[in-house]
């Protein structure tokens, strides 16, 4: 058997050979051999669940950072777990496996099979599984160790089998339309749905959408089964698939399609509580997706990005994770870059764990792009990182130009680097901020170059696009007087300063405009709550040129933060009563920069069969409509340029999960809270332990046997202290700031022994002991008297204060 892979490999290796040799034969023009990204080669795992085929994983080529490996949740019945492997034809000489906590910091089990089959049985030892662990597998394929993650857990209290038999039922009812289905009685019509689109249809959509409309879809290729979340109160589960439809322009569309459930089980009785389904059309370049008005999207998001020329004849344009261009002078169309492979519908390619941002368009249509999170195919298989690519339009290729690899999550690993990574082509820089350091690398003389050190998240700002990036260069965030602002493009910078007894603070970008702060030294404070502040007595918008734009500046005012939102800048603002400040009601200012307009556009339109659709609309139309299709090879060199940092920056904060998805990071866990809530998902800290659940909490419970640590808490706060000292004091520095959150939001963390104190106003404070499921208790910090009230009365007790609490998980 093993001579026989070895023969299979050197016919292999041959062929490959063969395809770089007639690439290079039919690519003269260029200085560079070319080939495209190649197959996927690494077997993937999944598992068996009554049934069930779920959880499919793909491999890693290096060990990942176990804490952000939060994804799928696999059961684990009676200590067994039976795992699938699909080599494709790699030959696998052992399978170890071990399980540990969520964090990675404590092994639990380990084990090792060398006796390898297609389907294994991995033993878990006994008394394990008290909670939620990581599994991490490990084969040995060939040369090469290859792993994979997994949540598990014990599901015998989660009545996982029927929740997913309803999940299949409805999921198919859905798709032949089957009439008393139970469908109608199970959705929620309402107005929050919107019965104008397929491309989101929810649980509040109509019985027509929910059921596909008229589109008459047809499965394509492997349904993918993920277990996203499983306990005694619900299930979620996350399909993904590709299904064909009935088209207009065309007989059949293609799409990719995201389906979410969220179901319980109660009294024998399966309750849908959310419904989710994106589907999102594959651009066919080969179809008709031209007509006189433009470029045919099909159904799909409301914000497809896109990036224009100077002249609005070539744009790029990101749909179904594929990146495309147009040439409308020379009516070209390009599949720039993609995972999927149109020849071969390889589960392993379908992965949707990676994003393409869009950087730079030049005049000529070159393009420059990244591509953030897990790596499918391609040099870089079974990594995760940035990878910077260039489009050149007239050789028609692909050049990659740098790439930064994280052991970080796809989804982590892809909010942190698009925030912290660019690429100047005029300059062939790239710039990296990672673990508090701006780096300037040049590419051509290999050189590495430190811009600013030391810098902590409030020290720096970054524009959306990456292109402009301003930094403190002297003292903390609270004692600098200088910040550089850099155009990192074509690396124009300049210098703002402030007097000696102040501090100036990078807050943010309008498109190219800096958003800046200044504080006076001697305005340094607390919160209401105890935390230490140093507000912003002015507020100036500058343009790339430093001139002043816009000042802010108020005798009754200060701004704690700001928020920049679609041009929009929000102040938000506090009060001053000696050196305690309260927050205010927030103050807006409009940018006079807008976006240049285009002469093409995103539009929407809509049709009887389809209905809402998109287009890239040409203001003065197109007339040819039958482009040339181009695929661009990628260019090839002896070793890719490979920019490697010793640590990555540790991302503080919560992270929101829901969907099935990475939701977003939230720097204070009261955010996090109010997000997880509104989408029905979960919240955890960077430790992965959950701070907020939707309804996964008892019906009721008090607080017992912290009665030592309750009458602590209010010999502190009625000394004088405030409550995030306490609650620092009393947690080691560990509290959480959970201002925001509602009274009935904060129930899943007390019913898990968090303390909670909260301001009722500026002087008085509360706090919360337990809750009932209608009540909470609490006891008045001055007095020590205690009280239940309702949640709503709790809510307006707080409102006095701005909804101010602190609390702390042991």
């Amino acid at each position: 058997m093993k001579k026989q892979w070895i023969n299979i490999g050197v016919l292999t290796g041959v062929f490959i050979a063969a395809v770089i040799v007639f690439s290079y034969l039919t690519n003269r023009g260029n200085d560079n051999m070319t080939a495209d990204l190649g197959t996927a080669t690494l077997p993937t795992i999944s598992f068996s669940c009554d049934g069930y085929d779920v959880n499919p994983l793909t491999g890693y080529k290096q060990e990942m950072d176990i804490a952000t490996m939060r994804d799928s949740v696999t059961p684990v019945t009676a200590n067994q777990l039976v795992m699938n492997i699909d080599a494709y034809n790699r030959d696998i000489l052992s399978v170890s496996y071990r399980v540990c906590s969520l964090d990675g910091q404590q092994m639990l089990y380990e084990n090792i099979m060398e006796d390898v089959k297609a389907q294994m049985t991995l033993p878990i030892e006994e008394g394990i599984l008290t909670e939620e662990r990581m599994l991490v597998v490990e084969l040995e394929v060939e040369s090469e160790e290859v792993y994979y993650y997994t949540r598990i857990k014990d599901p015998s209290e989660c009545n996982l089998t029927s929740c997913m038999d309803y999940i299949y039922n409805f999921h198919e009812n859905a798709l032949s339309k089957a009439e008393n289905s139970g469908i109608s009685d199970a959705i929620e019509p309402s107005g929050e749905g919107d019965n104008t689109t397929f491309q989101h249809v929810t649980i509040h959509s109509d019985y027509d959408h929910v059921t596909w409309g008229d589109l008459e879809p047809k499965i394509s290729g492997e349904e993918r089964w993920y277990v996203m979340e499983t306990n005694a109160s619900y299930t979620s589960v996350k399909l993904e698939y590709e299904v064909l439809c009935s088209g207009e322009e065309n007989q059949t569309d293609r799409y990719r399609v995201k389906e979410f459930f969220r179901v319980r089980m109660a009294a024998d009785h399966i309750y849908l509580l959310n419904y989710d389904r994106k589907m999102e059309q594959i651009f066919n370049g080969s179809q008709k997706v031209l007509s006189e008005k433009g470029l045919l999207l099909g159904i799909a998001s409301y914000d497809v990005p896109y990036m224009v020329n100077d002249d609005g004849t070539i744009v790029s344009f990101v749909q179904a994770n594929e990146l495309w261009n147009y040439n409308q002078e020379k009516d070209e169309l390009s599949l720039l870059f993609s995972f999927m492979d149109a020849e071969n519908m390889d589960v392993r390619n379908m992965t949707d764990t990676h994003e393409i941002k869009i950087l730079a368009v030049e005049g000529n249509g070159n393009t420059t792009f990244a591509v953030y999170g897990y790596m499918n195919r391609g040099a870089h298989e079974g990594e995760v990182g940035a990878a910077v690519y260039y489009y050149n339009s007239s050789k028609n290729s692909i050049e990659e130009k740098v790439f930064v690899p994280s052991t970080k999550s796809a989804a982590i690993a892809a909010d942190e680097l698009e925030r912290l990574v660019y690429y100047s082509t005029q300059k062939n820089m790239f710039y990296m901020l990672v673990g508090g350091t701006l780096y300037e690398i040049d590419l051509e003389k290999d050189r590495r170059e430190e811009l600013a050190s030391g810098l902590t998240e409030g020290q720096y700002a970054v524009s959306d696009d990456g292109s402009m990036v301003a930094y403190q260069t002297d003292g903390n965030e609270d004692e600098a007087t200088e910040i550089t602002v850099k155009n990192l493009e074509d690396g124009a910078e300049y210098n703002i300063s402030c007097a000696e007894n102040e501090c100036i603070k990078p807050l943010d970008f309008i498109y190219s405009d800096f958003v800046v702060g200044t504080a006076r030294k001697d305005d340094a404070g607390t919160t209401i709550a105890g935390e230490q502040v140093l507000p912003m007595y002015k507020i100036e918008i500058r343009s790339a040129e430093n001139e002043i734009i816009k000042t802010y500046e108020s005798d009754n005012s200060y701004v704690q933060s700001v928020e920049v939102e679609d041009g929009m800048l929000t102040l938000r603002r506090v009060s001053k009563n000696g050196t305690v400040y309260s927050g205010m009601n927030a103050e807006y200012i409009t940018n006079n920069e807008d976006k240049e307009k285009s002469n093409i556009s995103l539009e929407s339109y809509s049709t009887e069969l389809k209905e809402t659709q998109m287009r890239l609309t040409f203001a003065d139309g197109i007339q040819d409509q039958m482009p040339k299709v181009l695929k661009p090879k990628q260019v090839l060199f002896e070793q890719a340029d490979v920019e490697e940092f010793d640590s990555f920056q540790q991302t503080e904060g919560y992270y929101v999960y829901a969907y099935g998805e990475l939701q977003g990071i939230y720097e204070t866990a009261g955010d996090a809270i109010a997000e997880a809530d509104r989408q029905s998902g979960v919240a955890v800290d960077t430790s992965l332990r959950y701070i907020y659940e939707r309804g996964n909490r008892d019906t009721q419970y008090s607080m017992e046997g912290k009665d030592e640590t309750i009458s602590a808490m209010l010999q502190q706060l009625q000394s004088g202290k405030r409550p995030a000292e306490v609650i620092s004091e009393i947690s080691g520095n560990k509290g959480m700031d959970l201002t925001g959150c509602t009274t009935e939001e904060l129930l899943y963390l007390i019913s898990r022994g968090c303390l909670i104190i909260g301001m009722t106003d500026s002087q008085n404070s509360v706090i919360l002991t337990g809750y009932t499921d209608e009540t909470v208790n609490y006891i008045e910090a001055g007095t020590g008297v205690t009280g239940t009230v309702t949640y709503e009365q709790m809510d307006q007790m707080l409102s006095g204060s701005g909804g101010i609490l602190e609390g702390y998980l042991e």
